[in-house]
């Protein structure tokens, strides 16, 4: 029971000091008795000091010291008072009426503010090395004298605030306010924001915790490309979001695609820190829609939103009948020309002799080149065959048969000597039908050479 005691009790100091921060930290501001305060879009009605003009027959007014038609262009109606309909921020400033001899007759103070609401912010951090931002939007567009304020204090309760710069954006209609110089070792935050005009003043409080805030930027530069002969392929490719800063600490990333035509989704995890990845699933033929998105790679904070939309189509083979060449490989010449039918869209072609066609189609100068050289060949073989028989027939080189006989020569008969042995030298003449007479010329009786071998004769 006591530890109930003690929460309530702890509850009921946080709301009181809540009510004492709002009221110290977010005044309400003082609006002077010639401040006229409206909204935008309200019709105004200045008065001139009425006293005053019982005997002044025409004012003139001034806008910030200029004459009001030419500082804001506004057609202006001569008389007691000043009508301005549909009033915007633009028409804040000072008005003051004087008579024709310039003596100030009235000074007002007119103030176009929305007033505020209640600001409704979020905390994020963009990458582990950077500080942290609270943001958020408002309903409307807000004057340039809209203020806002931020304090963050370490523990639930006490004075250790520190105040944070905040800054309004006028295209986006938003607060965004830096909170510095947090240590790693604090988790839990206490942020109050106060935003205020003359309209009024607001505040509001948050206990934020450091370790879930961090939520990096999407990833950037997402193309979506096909990949060649692979039709059921996408090859994706992203960079790091360059808010993300340091490459010390990672990243993982989270693909989602789907058919255009289609609201479901399919999804691929990459643990690693990985830029692009090929999708091996999608439909053929179709489009899809790619987005992905980055997170800490321990889990530290949320996801990134997702990036913006790319689109893909996968590889297709593209096919056109009436224009498809045949060609026709030549298996003599590497480099001869193929050959293209002649079609018609009505009739398909029909190759009835692809060997004649394709005789046809080897150039003639390879006839011509195998023709030389088997006439070559021939030439030379006979020329070859002649030379060798033309020495075994005795003939010249001129084609004259050499004399049978031996040339006639005047020689002095010696004197025949006894033979040293019984047996004569030469042998009988042999029978011309011998079998040495084919080898062995004959050789007359008479003859004055005492020779055995006659193979000499035979020399050309």
């Amino acid at each position: 029971m006591w530890l109930l005691g003690v929460s309530w009790v702890a509850q009921l100091v946080a709301a009181a000091s809540g009510l004492v921060d709002q009221e110290q930290l977010c005044p309400k501001p003082d609006v002077s008795p010639n401040t006229i305060l409206v909204q935008p879009g309200m019709n105004v009605t200045l008065p001139c000091l009425e006293g005053e003009l019982e005997n002044i027959t025409q004012v003139h007014w001034m806008f910030n010291g200029r004459n009001l038609s030419a500082s804001t262009g506004r057609q202006v109606i001569p008389g007691p008072s000043l009508f301005l309909p549909s009033v915007y921020f633009s028409d804040s400033g000072r008005y003051a009426c004087y008579t024709d001899s310039r003596r100030l007759l009235c000074s007002l103070r007119l103030m176009v503010e929305e007033p505020p609401e209640a600001p409704n912010f979020t905390c994020f951090r963009k990458s582990l090395a950077k500080d942290i931002f609270c943001e958020w939007k408002t309903p409307r567009g807000m004057s340039s004298h809209t203020k806002a304020r931020m304090w963050v204090q370490k523990n639930f309760v006490g004075v250790n605030r520190v105040e944070q710069p905040c800054r309004y954006y006028t295209k986006s209609q938003k607060f965004s306010c830096r909170i510095e110089g947090i240590a790693d070792d604090v988790h839990i935050l206490k942020v109050s924001v106060c935003i205020f005009n003359l309209a009024g003043a607001l505040s509001s409080h948050s206990f934020i915790s450091t370790e879930n805030l961090l939520k990096p930027d999407p990833p950037v530069d997402v193309e979506v490309r096909n990949v060649e002969l692979h039709p059921r392929k996408l090859f994706v490719t992203w960079r790091k979001p360059p808010s993300w800063g340091s490459s010390f600490f990672r990243l993982q990333f989270e693909i989602r695609y789907r058919v255009e035509a289609s609201t479901a989704y399919n999804k691929i995890h990459l643990q690693d820190e990985y830029t692009s990845y090929t999708i091996s699933d999608v439909m053929p033929g179709v489009r899809h829609v790619i987005q992905v998105r980055a997170r800490e790679e321990f889990n530290q904070g949320i996801w990134s939103e997702w990036s913006r939309e790319s689109f893909g189509v996968p590889w297709t083979e593209t096919k056109d009948r009436d224009s498809e060449t045949t060609l026709v490989p030549s298996e003599v010449d590497p480099f001869a020309s193929t050959v293209k039918p002649k079609c018609t869209s009505e009739l398909p072609v029909v190759m009835s002799k692809p060997t004649v066609e394709n005789a046809a189609s080897a150039p003639l100068y390879l006839f011509l080149i195998m023709a030389v050289s088997v006439t070559g060949i021939v030439g030379i073989l006979v020329v070859g065959v002649i030379l060798r028989y033309r020495k075994k027939w005795g003939t010249s080189p001129c084609g004259e048969e050499k004399s049978s006989t031996a040339p006639p020569h005047s020689l002095t008969l010696m004197t025949p000597e006894p033979p040293l042995s019984s047996s004569p030298l030469l042998s009988p003449p042999a029978s011309p039908f011998s079998e040495s007479s084919v080898d062995t010329p004959s050789i007359p009786e008479n003859s004055p050479y005492d020779v055995s071998n006659a193979d000499y004769f035979l020399m050309p």
